[in-house]
């Protein structure tokens, strides 16, 4: 019987074993590039207070470009000039830096300000009637088809007064003690004093109403002495801030400080409240 022959089966299996060793592992496949996470988009914004000729800026634009021509504008037309634009590139294009120029021209109310936030422009700080009356032809001019909020609101010939400032329009200058205290409540009852939510910033709707509140207690005479109950709220803490809220902006359009306190209203009143000292 002939022996059987392995050794020529041994050395091919020997061979394929050693050529799979040597064999070099298959390339890994990198991962295919990550887009770039896209960036927020939110509108271009302007912020003017004029301090007595002397204007502060402040906002944020899209381009280093547009940060340029704006603070140029401004320098043109005011000379003193403070403050700082910042560039990002999630800013959409300012629509309203083109008309700022001439709109610049109108803007020389001490005390006033105004702000630009894409299509909408609020006026806030200290402007008398005449001159929201003025500065909200010109805007309209210049800006078409814009909203127009803040001290703007209630301004024209064609605007419907609001519950509130009916109310108001009613007291006779002089009036004070206990009349004045009732008409304030009453118009702040008809329409409340808004806030932004969850915080102790004065709505721009509201804006008009404490303009006018203001020069009814202006004309109270210089007795006049109120404690302003800030909305109740969930946070006591929050009421005292509303309070001081409303309390600044009354200040801004002209009562004296030393004729305003203010405190937390307790209980569940979503209006603030006006008592006298």
């Amino acid at each position: 019987m002939k022996p059987v022959r392995f050794l020529p089966m041994i050395l091919f299996a020997t061979a394929v074993a050693t050529t799979a060793c040597n064999r070099e592992p298959p390339t890994a496949q990198a991962p295919p590039p990550t887009a770039a996470a896209p960036v927020a988009q939110f509108d271009a914004t302007l912020n003017l207070v004029n301090n007595n000729g002397a204007v502060r800026y402040d906002g944020v634009v899209g381009t280093d470009a547009q940060r340029q021509s704006v603070e140029a504008a401004l320098r043109r037309a005011f000379g003193r000039v403070s403050g700082e634009l910042k560039v990002d590139r999630g800013a959409r294009g300012a629509p309203w830096s083109d008309a700022l120029p001439k709109f610049l021209e109108s803007f020389t109310q001490p005390g006033a300000a105004v702000s630009f936030e894409g299509r909408r422009i609020e006026l806030h700080g200290h402007a008398s009637e005449a001159d929201r009356k003025a500065l909200l032809a010109r805007a309209e001019l210049l800006f078409p088809g814009y909203a127009y909020t803040g001290l703007f609101q209630g301004v024209g010939d064609g605007a419907t007064p609001d519950p509130a400032s009916a109310v108001l329009a009613e007291v006779k200058p002089g009036t004070s003690g206990a009349p004045l205290v009732k008409a304030l409540n009453e118009a702040v009852t008809q329409t409340p004093i808004r806030f932004e939510p969850g915080s102790a910033r004065v709505a721009p709707d509201s804006l008009a109403l404490l303009s006018k509140a203001a020069q009814v207690i202006q004309a109270s005479g210089d007795a006049t002495r109120l404690q302003i109950a800030g909305p109740a709220a969930d946070d006591p803490s929050l009421a005292q801030q509303r309070a001081e809220a409303i309390k600044v902006q009354l200040i801004i359009n002209g009562v004296s400080p030393a004729a305003l306190e203010t405190t937390a209203q307790a209980g569940n009143g979503e209006a603030a409240a006006f008592r006298l000292l």
